[in-house]
């Protein structure tokens, strides 16, 4: 390629400003929503790379077996450490303890509530942590030490020194002994401020209680073995000790019938932000591995759509330039010189394209950002405009072949007499089978894209087992007293405004992991069923009404030596009754408590998401494990704070008030798919609008070849209608052909997002509604690109055609 190929091509491109204003901005779009979507993919799988050799980094995560729904926890006991730290084996080893403070800055009355993460002095070395200024040491050794991050710093302090300054956390005095760099957005293992484990805010005793217990949780357990030290090795120290402890908690007979009942794995922390298992209880921010690779798929799709376009428009443009290629080939310009020429154009088109895109990219930065909740503004760096630029390269080059090949099959006497045939039927139908798969492409990713919103919002508005309107809930501090809860509630319930006020140990429908117990009924059926807790006024304040018995109401849950509970059906079936109406007033045995009676059968209510069926569950009088308290009020959230504020500074002085409606509880488990959905109606959007433009260029280059055809029709008295007709019936074979290559194809892909669910939004056998509706916007879309040139060959006057 010559520079003075480069110029002319300038030259030519500038003469044509439509076209190639045309040309740019479709290719600029594409590579925009290319640039954007593989900056989020590029992010994900970047994930705790800042630490020294991630993929040799292991976290521990553990299943217990014991629960009636076991599900894996990067939370780990305590004594998992203890044993690897005292096994002498050679590994760089440290726990992560994440503790809520809350802290006052000298000088400041305002307390603010932040994480602290307690870790071990070998921490810094695991992670490849370095001060900014300090000792980072120091700070992890000094029981009032403590070391900030810059942003943290900045808000503690403002624009005042850090350094040395001391924080009051928890009562306790803390001095800042050094300050770090923020850690990256994308780790599984985030930090603000660090603390050590012989902090003063962790006292000996309770380190020593949670050293010894395998039944609690600490944190996370994150080792890189030594040299010649094998991971499994590790594993199967730790899980030898839980063994041995839960051996002698439980006894023979347990153990034998539960068989391993803590499971232990190790992962590479490379690959923790795909472990989806984990999600669900203090997993942080997770995404499914399959999703993300979707996501760079659709990248590529979008921006070969793109190219696809280019090429489409360069054919039609070469088409009519083949007088000029001609001239230039009887006056002795070889092919060498008229690929070079092609490809200079190309490669302008592409690069400028590139840079549009690039600069379109970083304005919609920001609402990208926010759409899928990820920091990506280090994403816009000298290295990734590089890589851009070479894609914009490479993707010049690729596109000008076609053209350039067509340019090199002009024959110089007939394209100056006019009677070049120009491109083949085969090179004709390639076209057209491309603009096919451009239209294919954007069905599919239409009706994937309304599938997966359809289905979240059904989820999101479908009633949990009661109508959440009015429904508030706050979060109770986790070492709140019993008394101060109870004092609470009843001061609460008494609020103007208030209807009712309830207290539990869950939020129905938050993702975590219920408590459970052994029940057995009075037939002799043993069943392990999660078991909730909460005050005798839930099923009021819920506004739930039995389907057999009694519920839990004041005044009762206490009668002797008998407890009431309440099941539900599935409870019943699984305890061997034969129906709910038979369990009611039946005895129930627990593990470890006194004898319990069934009082009434509980609707089904979903305390997880719909991608679980509603389990068996017991529900029993209890506030010693209230997390939650629940209030029915017909104010508004901001109206219901103001009267709720005062009172939570009386009892709980020391914490912040955390208040949310009970439907927020349950719609957060699914803003994953609505973040899919949004990402995926982006994509198929953008996709419509190129396969519009590839739709607009075929009628173009349709009406242009078929001219004299259309002539000659209406010289034997074709009418408009029948023109209309016989232009449009491309169109509509083409978006048959379409709907036949991408429908079917996105049938499978819903059907497979679908199959999470145990409940699935009524969209027709084999979800045929989204599917219709992507076809008939691909129709419309097809038919609104075609409408111009259709006009077009409707006007031409015979002629005219026949004299060009």
């Amino acid at each position: 390629m010559y520079l003075n190929d480069l110029r002319t091509g300038w030259r030519l491109l500038a003469q044509q400003p439509a076209y190639t204003a045309v040309v740019v901005l479709g290719l600029a779009f594409g590579f925009a929503a290319s640039f954007l979507l593989l900056g989020y993919v590029h992010y994900s799988f970047s994930y705790d790379s800042a630490v020294p050799d991630s993929r040799r980094v292991y976290v521990f995560k553990h299943k217990l077996n014991l629960l009636a729904q076991p599900q894996w926890t990067e939370q780990m006991p305590l004594p998992a450490r203890e044993v690897l730290a005292a096994s002498g084996i050679p590994m760089t080893l440290s726990s992560v303890m994440p503790r809520s403070a809350l802290v006052r800055a000298p000088g400041r009355n305002r307390l603010q509530k932040i994480e602290l993460t307690m870790v071990d002095a070998s921490f810094p070395a695991l992670f490849g942590l370095r001060a900014a200024t300090g000792n980072l040491d120091a700070a992890l050794r000094r029981p009032d030490g403590v070391a900030l991050t810059a942003g943290l710093a900045r808000q503690l302090f403002g624009t005042a020194p850090a350094m040395g300054q001391a924080l009051e956390a928890d009562g306790k005095l803390l001095h800042v002994t050094a300050l770090l760099p923020d850690a990256p957005p994308n780790t599984t293992v985030p930090y603000t401020a660090l603390i050590g484990t012989g902090s003063a805010l962790w006292s000996r005793e309770e380190h020593a209680n949670s050293a010894r217990r395998w039944n609690g949780l600490a944190g996370k357990v994150l080792v890189r073995p030594g040299p010649g030290v094998e991971p499994e090795t590790l594993r199967q120290l730790v899980q030898r000790d839980a063994d041995r402890f839960l051996l002698a908690m439980l006894g023979q007979d347990a153990v034998k019938r539960l068989g391993t009942v803590l499971e232990l794995r190790l992962s590479p922390l490379a690959d923790a932000y795909f472990d989806t298992e984990v999600a669900a209880f203090g997993g942080g921010q997770r995404a499914e591995r399959g999703l993300v690779l979707a996501l760079a798929a659709v990248a590529v799709l979008i921006l070969l759509l793109a190219a696809v376009n280019y090429v489409n428009l360069a054919t039609v443009r070469t088409l009519r330039r083949q007088r000029e290629i001609g001239v230039r080939k009887s006056l002795g310009a070889g092919a060498p010189r008229l690929v070079s020429q092609f490809m200079a154009e190309s490669v302008l088109v592409s690069l400028a394209a590139t840079i549009a895109g690039l600069l379109l990219a970083w304005l919609l930065l920001p609402l990208f950002s926010e759409l899928v909740e990820r920091k990506l503004g280090d994403f816009f760096n000298g290295w990734s405009v590089l890589a851009a630029l070479a894609l914009g390269l490479l993707t010049g080059v690729l596109s000008g072949l076609y053209p350039a090949l067509l340019a090199l099959r002009v024959r110089p006497q007939q394209a100056l007499a006019g009677r070049d045939g120009g491109e083949h039927a085969g090179a004709a139908w390639l076209r057209r089978g491309l603009t096919t798969f451009q239209f294919g492409a954007a069905m599919a990713l239409t009706a994937l894209a309304l599938a997966i919103a359809w289905q979240a919002g059904y989820a999101a508005r479908l009633q949990p087992g009661f109508d959440p309107q009015g429904l508030s809930l706050a979060a109770l501090p986790r070492n709140a007293g019993a008394g101060a809860v109870q004092a609470l509630h009843e001061a609460a319930a008494r609020l103007p405004g208030v209807q009712g006020a309830a207290t539990s140990n869950l939020a129905v429908g938050a993702p975590a992991i219920p408590m459970s117990a052994a029940f057995r009924s009075a037939g002799g059926r043993e069943q392990r069923i999660n078991l909730y807790e909460s005050s005798p006024e839930f099923f009021d304040v819920y506004g739930l009404k039995p389907q057999a018995g009694v519920l839990l109401g004041t005044g009762r849950g206490a009668h002797g030596q008998t407890r009431d509970v309440v099941i539900n059906e599935q409870a019943a079936r699984a305890l061997g009754y034969a129906s709910a109406q038979a369990a009611v007033g039946q005895p129930l045995a627990m593990e470890g408590a006194p004898e319990l009676r069934i009082a009434g059968i509980a609707p089904p209510l979903r305390h997880q998401s719909l991608r679980s069926a509603v389990q068996p569950a017991v529900y029993m009088v209890g506030t010693k494990n209230a997390q939650v308290l629940t209030l029915r009020s017909a104010l508004d959230g901001d109206a219901l704070r103001a009267l709720l504020e005062p009172l939570w500074r009386r009892y709980f002085p020391d914490e912040v008030l955390e208040l949310r409606s009970a439907r927020s509880a349950y719609e957060a488990n699914y803003v994953e798919d609505w973040r899919a959905a949004k990402l995926l109606t982006m994509s198929s959007v953008l996709a419509s609008v190129i396969a519009a433009f590839g739709i607009y260029v075929l009628a173009a280059y349709s009406v242009q070849r078929r001219g004299r055809e259309i002539a000659l029709r209406k010289l034997h008295g074709a009418g408009r209608r029948a023109i209309a007709v016989l232009v449009g019936r491309e169109f509509v074979l083409l978006s048959a052909a379409a709907a036949v290559l991408g429908l079917p194809l996105a049938g499978v892909l819903i059907q497979r997002y679908l199959a999470g669910y145990t409940v699935q939004a009524p969209m027709g056998a084999w979800a045929v509604l989204p599917l219709a509706a992507a076809a008939v916007l691909a129709l419309l879309v097809a038919l609104a690109a075609s409408l111009r040139h259709t006009l077009s060959a409707m006007r031409i006057a015979p002629a005219a055609a026949l004299r060009g």
